[in-house]
């Protein structure tokens, strides 16, 4: 019988002895699974990743107060749209950079936007592989800033050019383009000369037309309203993953630097908007940039003449306009085949305390025209727009932005008036 129960404890005794042991173990096993990646432990190989470039990755949010008019940034001039009318708190982007430095010579982005915080949506704002062989050279292909205006240099509310909060009437009525960004082949050249730089970009992209519209879809978009007023954003309509013909739009900007911190130049942008490659949107713009370590000093000049269906612009043409109440005649755009559209401003900043127990604080102001319609003998939709306001640091990689907006129409004098005030952090 002892010896039974000498056989019995002999098992328990060794089970209980080991048991630290086996869990000892299986800790370390635990830990080294931990610093396995997950492809080492289901034996599974990316086929894509390049472990020693580099990855780094910047974001920047900015939410914001607005309250503006009834007929605020409307569909025509007389018609308020969608942050009209209300004081609205909008988170109005936040922006996610991940990039890489392939090598020294090979550089790659994308960017995502969390697009105005409503809708809870994502698009891509940059998609691009950057080649610099040399420093005189660059090519980019994918999705960038096109070669036309400067809005590279001035549409990030953490940009130095992007001295109040909501965009001028160069970009948001004139360039809207694919929202700014456009996909295709982007090339930068520079040329020294002695002090001075030459700067030359070109781009070859889709330009504007929606592939997933009727085929006379944006073509039917450039025509007035029953009172008379044009449709002021082309772009809205026109913006598009994919082209909708076989013309590509072809974008050249050259741009003089002849002293330090100032910029001087213009491009131009041409190409057909309709399925039927017939009708052309060509865009021409100038800009002047001076930014300094105080001043800042951004002006441009930005024009967009579209060919149009001149069977849209008859006398009394129910057909337009879906109303006989507008009649070419008055206007003097009877038989029209091309519709122009333009505006201009000028803004600046001066930084003030700069570096002293606050990063700065710099009171702004921006002065824009409007014309919406050139050919128009009424000047409907034409206007001047002048913003005052301030860009406070109180530390780096924060500012709060706020402007008041007074706005004045020769042919009606329309209820858009209003403010925005913004913070913007990035890091």
């Amino acid at each position: 019988m002892k010896y039974v129960k000498f056989c019995v404890l002999i098992p328990v005794i060794l089970f209980w002895s080991i048991t630290p042991l086996i869990a000892q173990e299986e800790q370390e096993e635990a830990e080294d699974l931990m610093d396995k990646s997950l492809e080492e432990l289901l034996d599974i190989k990316l086929d894509y990743g390049y472990k020693e470039a580099p990855v780094s990755i910047n974001a920047y949010m900015n939410t914001a107060l607005w309250n503006f008019g009834d007929q605020f940034w409307g569909k025509y001039a007389n018609v308020g749209g969608s942050a009209a009318g209300r004081p609205l708190f909008i988170s109005y982007s936040g922006y996610i950079s991940v990039s890489a430095q392939i090598t020294s010579k090979l550089f790659a982005e994308v960017e995502f936007e969390l697009y105005k915080g409503q809708k809870g949506e994502f698009k891509v704002t940059r998609l691009r592989q950057v080649w610099t062989p040399n420093k005189y050279f660059r090519l980019t292909l994918g999705r960038d800033f096109p070669a036309i205006g400067v809005q590279d240099k001035i549409y990030y509310p953490t940009s130095q050019f992007r001295l109040i909060t909501i965009a001028p009437y160069t970009y948001l009525s004139i360039l809207r383009a694919t929202g700014w960004w456009d996909s295709g082949i982007h090339m930068t050249g520079k040329i020294p000369l002695r002090d001075m730089k030459l700067i030359i970009d070109m781009s070859i992209i889709n330009g504007p037309g929606d592939q997933h519209q009727s085929a006379n879809y944006l073509l039917n978009h450039m025509k007035p309203n029953v009172q008379g007023y044009m449709y002021e954003s082309f772009h809205d309509k026109a913006r598009q993953p994919w082209d909708n013909n076989k013309s590509k739009h072809i974008a050249a900007r050259l741009s003089f630097l002849p002293i330090k911190d100032l910029s001087l130049g213009g491009s131009y942008m041409f190409g057909k908007y309709d399925v039927d490659d017939k009708y052309n949107a060509d865009f021409l713009y100038a800009h002047l940039l001076y930014g300094g370590e105080r001043l800042t000093v951004a002006a441009e000049y930005g024009q967009l003449a579209v060919d149009v269906d001149p069977t849209l612009y008859t006398a009394g043409d129910t057909t337009a306009t879906g109303s006989p109440k507008w009649d070419n005649t008055l206007s003097g755009t009877l038989n029209a085949d091309k519709v122009t559209q333009y505006s201009y401003y000028i803004s600046a900043g001066y930084k003030l305390f700069p570096h002293s127990s606050i990063e700065y604080f710099e009171p702004v102001f921006r002065y824009e025209f409007m014309d919406s319609w050139k050919e128009d003998k009424q000047d409907k939709g034409d206007r001047n727009l002048l913003w005052l306001g301030f860009r406070f640091s109180p530390i780096k990689h924060w500012v709060i932005k706020a402007a008041y907006s007074i706005q004045t129409e020769s042919y009606e004098d329309l209820d858009n008036d209003g403010f925005v005030i913004e913070s913007v952090i990035d890091f």
